[in-house]
């Protein structure tokens, strides 16, 4: 596959959770250069339940999807509950050898029986730069899973991939079978692709469908809230990571205990020595003085009969070494995602979405990340937040507030001056208004006083003995 960057430049999404609608691009929404590209940040901010982690999983819903991966299992939990489907949009800009390309794709999800969900709808689109001007918007492949004649239009791009073959018009309806059954997306899912490889004349848009397909697998990070929750519990801390040799790029999550030694394949041990290897190159820049190492207990077997090695987790500091489980969760939650965020800030083409970023962390040192990454950096990173420092350190272009309105769920502040403190404005939008949305659902101190003295008697009138029964 040619060398190539890929870049999302906006979402839409309609019914997922409660956003019916929601639009977010992201600041630098332009024609790609092929100068070197600088970092883009967006930061969510609003109040709980008005939308932010609703986008976390749309993005996660759509790197299962172009990945080729099935859907999650509980996936019609993510579709508003009014409604049967939900749809998600995205635009992309591909810069490929020397072909510049905007690309379109957008799905739509309807939920079937145990809040399951199938694909019911694809289309992929793409513009191309030539001659120093974008061309018409063209369609690559408009899928619809209960069109009984078409398996997928455009007719002239079916035609061009089964040249009147009844094998591959067959092979074409099996990968639509399969996509149906294992709720997986037919565009990018397993079959089409085998399909696709076999065709010369189809090679252009196969070459842009591989690219999304090996960008969402190893290029895509979302990090959700659950790899909080695991550090949290202090069981286990979940590595995301990023790592390239001479044959592969490798990318995904390791969860390694924490609460004891743990016994891990071979394989995973040398992939852990490397990513802690990465990290404490940055690590005790930010944490002065802290580095994180493996002790290693040799090698043992491990329940499934094979042999392993047996680690444990531990922080250093001054040569004074403790297990890892007694560092704050903050400093966990900095080592958990380091090595995708040292990915994301050097790789162009790497996207890095993550919930409540600021969990944990002191807001002095998440501001100063944030600008370190927004200054010199080269990836993309959107998270979701509740600490309000980065809205004193980021552009305001880099800034999404989500509203009360489910019909227009993100929203960038107008009038904002130069000289305006973005923290300060959105505290006085809160209480004030002034936006074109209300940005905060009101509420009233004297009502929660009064909830909390209400609920503290329903414990009184269950009296001392039933309390201590239960």
């Amino acid at each position: 596959m040619k060398d190539f960057i890929i870049r999302i430049n906006e979402t839409e999404l309609y019914n997922i959770k409660n956003v019916e609608y929601g639009k977010i691009d992201f600041p630098n929404n332009v024609a790609l250069s092929r100068k070197i590209m600088h970092a883009e940040i967006v930061g969510i901010y609003g109040q709980n339940g008005s939308g932010k982690t609703a986008f976390v999983d749309a993005m996660w819903l759509i790197k299962h999807l172009i990945s080729g991966k099935e859907l999650p299992k509980n996936t019609g939990d993510y579709i508003f509950e009014a409604e049967e489907t939900a749809t998600i949009k995205l635009g992309f800009d591909l810069i490929q050898g020397s072909y510049d390309y905007q690309i379109f794709y957008e799905v739509q999800i309807e939920r079937t029986e145990e809040n399951k969900a199938k694909v019911i709808r694809e289309i992929l689109a793409y513009k191309e730069f030539i001659d120093g001007e974008w061309k018409s918007k063209a369609s690559i492949i408009d899928y619809d899973m209960n069109n009984k004649e078409y398996i997928f239009k455009p007719a002239k791009n079916y035609r061009l991939l089964t040249l009147k073959n009844p094998d591959v018009q067959i092979d074409l309806g099996v990968a639509k079978k399969m996509s149906d059954k294992n709720s997986t997306s037919f565009v990018f899912g397993s079959e089409f692709e085998e399909i696709i490889k076999k065709s010369d004349a189809f090679k252009k848009y196969t070459d842009i469908l591989l690219a999304l397909k090996h960008y969402a697998k190893v290029n895509l990070f979302i990090i959700k809230n659950n790899h909080s929750g695991m550090i949290n519990t202090n069981l286990l801390i979940p590595f995301s990571f990023r790592l390239l040799d001479e044959k592969k790029v490798t990318q995904g999550d390791l969860a390694i205990g924490l609460l004891k030694p743990s016994i891990v394949p071979e394989e995973v041990y040398n992939v852990v020595v490397k990513i802690i290897d990465q990290m404490n190159i940055v690590l005790e820049t930010i944490v002065p003085g802290l580095n994180i190492g493996l002790k290693n207990y040799g090698k043992q077997l491990r329940e499934d009969g094979n042999e392993g090695v047996r680690i444990e987790l531990i922080s250093i500091r001054d040569d004074i070494t403790v297990p890892l489980k007694y560092e704050s969760d903050g400093i966990k939650k900095i080592i958990s995602i380091l090595s995708t965020l040292i990915t994301m800030f050097n790789n162009p083409t790497v996207c890095m979405v993550v919930d409540e970023l600021d969990a944990g962390l002191f807001e002095y040192l998440l501001g100063e990340i944030l600008q370190i990454i927004s200054e010199n950096g080269k990836g993309q990173l959107l998270f979701t937040s509740h600490n309000l420092r980065p809205l004193e350190m980021l552009d305001t272009k880099s800034i999404i507030f989500t509203t009360t309105n489910p019909k227009n769920r993100y929203m960038r502040f107008t009038n904002v001056k130069s000289n305006h403190n973005l923290r300060n404005l959105y505290y006085r939008s809160i209480n004030l208004g002034g936006q074109k949305e209300e940005i905060y659902k009101e509420t009233n101190s004297f009502d929660i006083s009064r909830a909390f003295r209400i609920a503290g008697r329903v414990l009184d009138e269950m009296g001392p003995d039933l309390l201590y029964n239960i």
